[in-house]
């Protein structure tokens, strides 16, 4: 049974979603490039075509990043441990080191969820535009409680 909710979650994800309208003067190609060198802090490989082509098909930005954010890559460059990785996300998306309450909160979801889901609920609870700018100012840390919401999974 847990084999057949991811399986029915791809499936979602690759139905294009509406996007925000925080990606429109983006093209994929400087979007992937962007992330890789914020995220991985590389240059992109042929592999990142993957990417381009996801964002060019319609996925949402969002979803596509989430992806690269949980991928092996990132979660070793942040020490490969559950805390690494939040504390990790979270600095490369807020522009500031988490509390020791958002480590807690952040980690847990870890353990009852994949890495792109808690990817893509911290790029939901932390949005900005990941074009490429980094974070202008950092986002009030105090309703960091309140339930993630997965729009993919609607």
């Amino acid at each position: 049974m847990k084999r057949l909710i991811p399986s029915a979650l791809l499936c979602l994800l690759l139905l294009p979603i509406p996007g925000s309208g925080q990606y429109e003067n983006t093209s994929a190609d400087q979007m992937v490039r962007d992330w890789y060198n914020r995220f991985l802090r590389r240059n992109v490989d042929p592999g990142s075509a993957v990417w381009v082509d996801a964002l060019k098909a319609g996925q949402h930005p969002d979803v596509v990043l989430s992806q690269i954010l949980a991928s092996t890559e990132y979660y070793v460059r942040a020490g490969s441990t559950a805390a690494g990785f939040v504390r990790q996300l979270h600095n490369d998306l807020t522009g500031r080191n988490p509390g020791p309450r958002e480590i807690d909160f952040w980690a847990h979801q870890l353990y009852r969820t994949d890495r792109q889901d808690v990817a893509y609920a911290m790029l939901q609870r932390y949005s900005q535009n990941w074009g490429g700018a980094r974070p202008i100012a950092p986002p009030d840390p105090s309703d960091y409680r309140r339930p993630p919401y997965y729009r993919y999974r609607r």
